[in-house]
């Protein structure tokens, strides 16, 4: 039988209605029904095609009194995007969702965690192993896992963070394996960290599938990107773009170039206080804020929805950085754009990435 939501409880079925989600997608039809017989499984599928649905309609449909889950998100961004996720769904099931993450006072974690462990903790890797080292958080009650987006924890180096965390989790727990890519190393760990009859759920949705447009702009020098960046600010002034830069001090300011001539601008880097980072992120998000300069700390697994056009300003040396940056736009099987700024000095650069776009087809 097909799964539908009609097939989940009336306190989830109000949230979804809530929050306007009609129909399952491909990966959760495929993925929650295991996931409700209580069955570990590796969920493989692009971001922006549900996945977060996947794990966490199961969870919060089968999370009873007394137990709890822990899901690992490799950055701040992503762990706020989920716990808020997770909320909209918990909204009718007397559910608390909190978030721990690096950036943050671990005091007020401390204090947070001393008067209640919530029924959902989602946290970055380094921050929940300091928790738990502290003894402020203590797994023996938590029965599901979730280690999301775990092809980007590995490449992050986290792999020895999440291996110290998931050993003292207890054996009798179900677990969620969600990441893009299943290399072998994931395989590996999913053997290890899984019951041996766990499910590889894939889906590759034609429907869902991104169609970007990419582009190539060649440029003679930085000066010539600026003004080439300018340009397509102004033919797109109504659009959500994000243009992505090397280094901090790039996006600081580009950012301030623009914001002189009079462009809705805001820079995303790592020397904003996370109260300003997620301050931009909201502006951002509602539409308050048209363009976002970024360096690559935003283009690791956020789901920002109504993204048309990706400015690379610089490109990436590492071809997988450049996929994960132009898959903020064309999600859910929508079009969108991606104009890559090329100077003589990266095309070296260019040719990495034309070479892994080959090998992936």
């Amino acid at each position: 039988m097909q799964f539908t939501f009609n097939q989940l409880s009336g306190r989830i079925q109000n949230a979804l209605e809530e929050i306007e989600f009609t129909r399952p997608t491909p990966i959760q039809e495929s993925a929650i029904p295991v996931a409700l017989e209580g069955k570990d499984i590796l969920i493989q599928a692009r971001t922006g095609t549900g996945k977060t649905g996947a794990f966490g309609i199961p969870i919060i449909e089968r999370l009873q009194k007394g137990e709890r889950a822990l899901i690992l998100a490799p950055t701040r961004e992503l762990a706020i995007q989920i716990r808020d996720h997770l909320r909209d769904l918990a909204r009718y099931s007397k559910v608390s969702v909190f978030s721990f993450y690096g950036g943050t006072s671990v005091g007020r974690d401390l204090s947070l965690l001393e008067k209640r462990i919530p029924d959902v903790v989602v946290g970055t890797p380094g921050r929940i192993k300091d928790l738990i080292e502290r003894e402020a958080l203590k797994l023996n009650t938590f029965r599901y896992l979730v280690l999301d987006e775990v092809d980007i924890m590995l490449d992050m180096g986290f792999r020895e963070d999440i291996e110290w965390i998931v050993s003292r989790m207890p054996k009798e727990r179900q677990t969620f394996f969600v990441s893009a890519t299943v290399p072998r190393e994931i395989k590996e760990i999913a053997k290890k960290f899984m019951k041996p009859d766990f499910e590889h759920v894939s889906v590759e949705s034609e429907e869902l599938k991104p169609r970007i447009n990419e582009i190539v702009v060649r440029t003679r020098s930085e000066i010539h990107k600026t003004q080439e960046l300018e340009r397509i600010l102004e033919e797109n002034r109504d659009e959500k773009i994000i243009v992505f830069v090397k280094m901090k001090r790039n996006a600081k300011e580009l950012a301030y170039q623009l914001k002189r001539k009079g462009y809705n601008v805001e820079a995303l880097h790592g020397d904003l206080t996370q109260k300003r980072r997620e301050t931009v992120m909201k502006l951002f998000r509602t539409g308050r804020v048209k363009v976002l300069i970024a360096t690559d700390v935003a283009s690791r697994g956020l789901d920002i929805e109504g993204v048309s056009l990706i400015i690379n300003f610089h490109l990436p040396e590492d071809p997988r950085v450049y996929t994960h940056r132009i898959g903020r736009t064309g999600r859910l099987g929508r079009e969108g754009t991606a104009i890559s700024l090329v100077s003589p000095s990266e095309k070296r650069n260019l040719w990495r990435i034309e070479k892994h776009k080959e090998q992936m087809v």
